[in-house]
C-alpha cells in the first residue's frame, strides 16, 4: 500500500500556532503529492463585488504548484517559502487552518514576521490574497505553502494529499455563501447563504415572528431560529421541545465567522438529540492525542459528529 508523506498539523481553531519549522515536518516513505504555493502581490486591483470574484483571484499569476515527496520534502518547501532570505534568530513558521470539509482539512504555511519591522514595513511586500485567507487578521508578508490533508472520520489516520486551485477556489466560496438547513413542515433541505443571515431569516419567515436558541453540540456552535405553530412537528429532535412550523439551521465558527452547516450533520445531530444525555465532547475527543508519527491528531467537528454517530447507533440503532 502506498504511503503519503506526513506533515503535523495543529488544532482546527481559530488561533494560529507557531512552531519552529523543522520540527512541523514528518516525512515518510511514498509517492508525489502536490502543495500550492502563493506568492506576495496585490489583488486590489480586483473588486470583490464582481459576480465572478473568486474566478479572477484563481487566474491571477500568484500561484505556483509544488510537488513534492518524502526524498526532497523539507529542501522544496525550504526553498518555495524562500527561507534563507530572512534573516532572524529561530526563524519559525506558523500554521493556520484556513478551510474544513467531511474528510479534508486546509492548512496554510508562512513565515512568522509578525515583529520583524524590517520586513513588513513595505507594504508592496504584503501577500493580499493568503491575508485574504487568513481569518485571523493578521497580515502576511511571505510566501506562502497551503496543504490538503485527508482525515477521514473512523480512524485516526491522516495524510497529505495533492491541492488545487479548483479547491482554494471552493473554500473561497464557501466562506462567502455558507451551507445552512431550512425546515419547512417536516421537510429539511439545504441552502445558501451570503452576509447577515437576518434578512434571509425575516423573508424566510415572512415577517412572522420567531425565537432563537443557541447550543454546543460536539464541537458545533449550533443557532436554530423557529417559529412556533400548534400542530406543527417537533422536527428538531430533542434539542427544542415544542412544534415547528419553520426553522434554521447555521452554525458559527466565531462570533464573527459563520460556516457551513449541511443536512448530514444537521440528520445525524436530530437523531443523536433523542439518545445522548450529554452533549459535551467526550474527553477522549479532546484531549491531545499524538499518532505513531509523532502528529497531534485531529478531531474536527465532522469527524467528532461521525465517530459519536457510529457509536451510538451501535448501542441504540438510533436510525
Amino acid at each position: 500500500m502506498e504511503k503519503i508523506n506526513e506533515i503535523k498539523s495543529t488544532e482546527p481553531t481559530e488561533s494560529t500556532d507557531s512552531n519552529n519549522y523543522l520540527e512541523t515536518v514528518i516525512t515518510g516513505t511514498v509517492g508525489t503529492f502536490d502543495c500550492l504555493g502563493i506568492k506576495h502581490g496585490s489583488i486590489e486591483h480586483i473588486s470583490w463585488s464582481e459576480p465572478n470574484y473568486i474566478d479572477k483571484l484563481m487566474e491571477l499569476d500568484l500561484f505556483k504548484i509544488i510537488k513534492t515527496n518524502s526524498d526532497n520534502f523539507i529542501e522544496v518547501i525550504t526553498t518555495n517559502l524562500d527561507i534563507d532570505k530572512y534573516k532572524i534568530d529561530n526563524l519559525s513558521v506558523k500554521s493556520q487552518i484556513i478551510g474544513e470539509e467531511p474528510y479534508y482539512l486546509y492548512e496554510m504555511q508562512y513565515i512568522d514576521l509578525e515583529n520583524e519591522s524590517k520586513y513588513i514595513k513595505d507594504e508592496n511586500n504584503i501577500n493580499e490574497l493568503a491575508t485574504l485567507l487568513n481569518i485571523n487578521g493578521e497580515k502576511i508578508y511571505s510566501d506562502v505553502i497551503i496543504f490538503k490533508s485527508h482525515i477521514p472520520s473512523l480512524t485516526d489516520n491522516m495524510s497529505l494529499c495533492t491541492i488545487t486551485k479548483k479547491d482554494l477556489g471552493r473554500i473561497l466560496y464557501d466562506r462567502a455563501y455558507t451551507t445552512i438547513v431550512l425546515g419547512d413542515g417536516d421537510d429539511l433541505t439545504e441552502d445558501k447563504v451570503a452576509g447577515d443571515i437576518t434578512q434571509y431569516a425575516e423573508n424566510f419567515f415572512e415577517n412572522e415572528k420567531f425565537e432563537k436558541i443557541e447550543l454546543s453540540f460536539l464541537l458545533h456552535n449550533i443557532n436554530i431560529w423557529y417559529s412556533v405553530f400548534d400542530y406543527g412537528d417537533k422536527i428538531c429532535g430533542n434539542l427544542i421541545n415544542k412544534r415547528i412550523d419553520r426553522c434554521i439551521w447555521f452554525s458559527m465558527k466565531s462570533d464573527k465567522y459563520r460556516c457551513n452547516l449541511s443536512l448530514d450533520e444537521v440528520k445525524k445531530i436530530i437523531s443523536l438529540s433523542k439518545v445522548l444525555t450529554d452533549y459535551k465532547t467526550p474527553d477522549k475527543l479532546t484531549d491531545e492525542r499524538i499518532d505513531n508519527y509523532g502528529r497531534k491528531i485531529v478531531n474536527n467537528k465532522y469527524k467528532v459528529l461521525d465517530w459519536v454517530y457510529n457509536e451510538s447507533n451501535k448501542i441504540s440503532n438510533i436510525n
